[in-house]
């Protein structure tokens, strides 16, 4: 599972707490929450993936530039998630395939994560996630944690 940034469900994953608040909203709509849903399971997930918003639009980008896929935020973040997992699994010497869904389109976001003066105005720097993306995608090594 990823988790965007000021979402309460990764540190209520990691703490074992199934109660948690955050206090601030997820920058990326439609996933990610101040405070977690009542139907939240942490015991039944493996692996939580926190995912930064700059990463996150850093992958939008990508995939729209590299792949042509026009996709919003929360793919961003699925994305992210995802060359994380492959190289995990790498690194781990393990098989397998990763199936992943693009949850959502880019028209909604051209205004906003799409927008450079938009994100750069939100303090969002996605220019060292975008290298990373670029570095994995040529060599299959994830450059971070």
């Amino acid at each position: 599972m990823v988790d965007p940034e000021n979402s309460a469900y990764f540190p209520a994953w990691a703490s074992g707490c199934g109660d948690y608040a955050t206090g601030m909203p997820s920058r990326i709509p439609g996933i990610g929450r101040p405070r977690t849903e009542p139907g939240f399971l942490p015991a039944v997930i493996d692996l939580m993936i926190p995912v930064p918003d700059a990463a996150s639009v850093a992958a939008l980008r990508w995939l729209r530039a590299a792949a042509g896929i026009e996709a919003g935020p929360a793919t961003g973040t699925n994305f992210w998630g995802t060359c994380h997992l492959v190289a995990r699994m790498h690194q781990a010497g393990m098989q397998g395939s990763v199936v992943t869904i693009i949850g959502d389109a880019a028209d909604p976001y051209r205004n906003t994560h799409l927008n450079t003066e938009w994100v750069r105005a939100r303090g969002l720097d996605p220019a060292p996630y975008e290298a990373d993306i670029e570095l994995f995608a040529r060599t299959g090594h994830w450059p971070i944690g």
